[in-house]
């Protein structure tokens, strides 16, 4: 009897060795194929970012590849992301924190009265940073964005950071990662 569960029992520890083999292949390919895709998308930020030129709502004319503030925060958001509304505490008082230091430049995607949404929004949240309208989604479009909120960090027009979804902007370790960046300068 026990001679015949030996091929039984050396199949599913070959056959198990395999299964373990192919999912470790499959992760390392998976991770290696992210990191291949976050790079091509930071290319494709960071070009953006050196051909975008931006009017306000408060009409500043924004060219950021000249701006000499040496971190620039791109936050794409919507009057309707209720997401994008909570975390707008934590940007005023980062905003504030860094204050000269960094600029944080909202790229608002309403598609209608995005003007007057963006004013209301401003006054309720007290936002301390200028946004942009992007009711054509030309901007968002050209940043690959297709949800709210997106933060998009840049130091010297490099990218540093990433957010595709509710963020606390006064989180420590973000707060190191903007520290050490400005340090680097």
């Amino acid at each position: 009897m026990k001679k015949k569960l030996i091929p039984i029992i050396l199949f599913i520890m070959a056959f198990t060795g395999f299964l373990s083999t192919q999912i470790i292949w499959d992760t390392f390919n998976s991770n290696a194929e992210q990191v291949d895709a976050d790079k091509q998308k930071h290319s494709v930020y960071e070009s953006s970012f050196q051909a975008l030129k931006l009017t306000t709502t408060k009409n500043s004319t924004i060219e950021l590849k000249n701006d000499p503030t040496p971190i620039i925060v791109l936050n794409f958001w919507a009057s309707w992301c209720i997401p994008c509304l909570k975390e707008f505490p934590s940007l005023v008082e980062f905003q504030e924190k860094y204050k000269g230091k960094v600029k944080v430049l909202g790229i608002n995607g309403d598609t209608e009265n995005a003007a007057d949404l963006i004013r209301k929004t401003e006054a309720k949240y007290k936002l301390n940073f200028e946004s942009v309208v992007d009711a054509d989604e030309k901007i968002s479009e050209q940043f690959m964005i297709r949800t709210y909120p997106v933060s998009i960090v840049y130091h010297k027009g490099k990218v540093i950071y990433v957010n595709k979804k509710l963020h606390n902007f006064m989180d420590p370790e973000f707060l190191s990662l903007i520290d050490s960046s400005l340090k680097a300068n």
